[in-house]
């Protein structure tokens, strides 16, 4: 019996490796006296490779074949276009010394990732938790689904689950989605005795239709993208009157740009865009939200600088959850949240300029400057800098230390977590 299960184990693992690799070897190398005529993709299209991919498959023809090269290209297809398997085969070319490369695409690969899932400990705010599982089929469908207990991002803390769904026409150039999620949010004792009778909820439900457009894709890494959808929203406020329901529809678009030029080696720069809008449509709330970030990242060698820009202003009578917050491990770190704006605000106004320095791996250095302000319209902005430094690394991690710069005492804050 052991002997027959041995058996058949061997005769698959033969059948696998022989069905599902390729081995540039007896046959291929034979042929690597011939020049290459043209590289083709059968299965998929080859307009969803990156101009890079395609540009470097361009470059192999004329040349002699190389079973490596080629080996090597078929894994990047197959990994750009999320494929099952890319099989290379040789034709004969029209001179008796050529041959047409064939890189046949076949099935559908379906990743399950934890991408985007943030971990997160901040000295006056505690844990923040983000886990949301990924499952996507090629770039066409994707599927996500999450929990979440986030004291970090917002004013409150807020707790509960999503899912979300998006589909890709066109080659990924328009993206309709939708989310859901469903949340109950606690509170800071200085935020509840801040705030009025009718401010705060219990919990909130959301849905979330949305159509992304992409109307401009230039080299590697360069894309504009358009957001355009309707957020509607049911909330249990927080109030002596049991059971009293609100409801928040508003219209949101966003506008997003990315940009990355050169190499690390010779200096990659990388742009960053984003502005958003949300307006008030029926429901019991009118309000106009803008909210514009900036950034570029520049490295060259063990070297990196980052400058950040975040601006947004509110108007109107708008829900809690809209309202900007500062002074946690995203914006003014240093800075308690609670202590400075115990309700957010309606105005805010914040930089961050970081110098990183690689020490040995994926582990860097790096020293950052804060500063900014967070306000309520009508009243006094107060700049507020803060100073910091850390190690993080490349794949997520990051352990900092700042410090806001004040009269009087000083409390350092302590931030450490990872985004996977």
């Amino acid at each position: 019996m052991v002997a027959a299960v041995f058996v058949a184990g061997f005769l698959f693992g033969l059948f696998s490796a022989r069905a599902f690799s390729w081995n540039p070897g007896d046959d291929t190398n034979v042929n690597s006296r011939y020049t290459v005529e043209s590289v083709e993709i059968t299965g998929a299209s080859e307009a969803r490779l990156s101009r890079g991919l395609r540009e470097e498959l361009g470059r192999y023809v004329g040349q002699r074949f190389s079973p490596e090269a080629f080996a090597r290209l078929s894994g990047r297809v197959r990994d750009e276009l999320k494929a099952r398997l890319v099989s290379p085969k040789l034709l004969k070319g029209t001179s008796p010394e050529s041959v047409r490369v064939v890189l046949d695409v076949m099935g559908r690969r379906v990743n399950v990732s934890a991408a985007q899932s943030r971990l997160a400990w901040h000295t006056r705010q505690g844990w923040t938790g983000d886990l949301v599982l990924t499952v996507e089929e090629r770039d066409r469908q994707r599927l996500n689904l999450g929990v979440f207990a986030d004291g970090d991002t917002f004013t409150e803390r807020s707790s509960g689950a999503k899912a979300g769904y998006s589909r890709s026409l066109f080659q990924g150039r328009i993206r309709p989605g939708f989310s859901v999620s469903t949340a109950h949010a606690q509170y800071d004792s200085r935020t509840l005795s801040a705030a009025g009778t009718d401010e705060l909820y219990r919990n909130v439900d959301s849905f979330q239709p949305t159509v992304t457009f992409v109307p401009w894709r230039g080299g590697d890494g360069e894309e504009l993208t358009v957001d355009v959808g309707m957020r509607l929203q049911r909330f249990a406020l927080l109030s002596p009157e049991a059971n009293r329901n609100v409801a928040s529809h508003a219209l949101v678009n966003t506008l997003r740009y990315r940009r990355v030029r050169g190499d690390v080696e010779n200096g990659r720069t990388v742009w960053n865009g984003l502005f958003a809008l949300a307006n008030g449509v029926g429901g019991d709330y009118s309000f106009a939200r803008q909210e514009l970030r900036g950034g570029v990242e520049y490295q060259r060698g063990v070297s990196r600088l980052t400058v950040d820009l975040t601006g947004g202003a509110l108007r109107g009578e708008a829900p809690f959850t809209e309202r900007f917050a500062a002074g946690n491990s995203l914006l003014l770190r240093g800075w308690n949240k609670f202590e400075i704006a115990p309700l957010g605000g309606t105005r805010l106004v914040a930089s961050s300029v970081e110098y990183g320095r690689s020490l040995k791996g994926k582990l860097e250095a790096s020293a950052f400057v804060d500063s900014g302000s967070i306000w309520n319209r009508g009243g006094t902005a107060v700049a507020r800098t803060s100073v910091g430094c850390g190690l993080r690394t490349r794949d997520g991690f990051f352990f900092y230390m700042a410090f806001p710069l004040r009269d009087g005492r000083v409390e350092p804050m302590v931030m450490t977590g990872a985004t996977f």
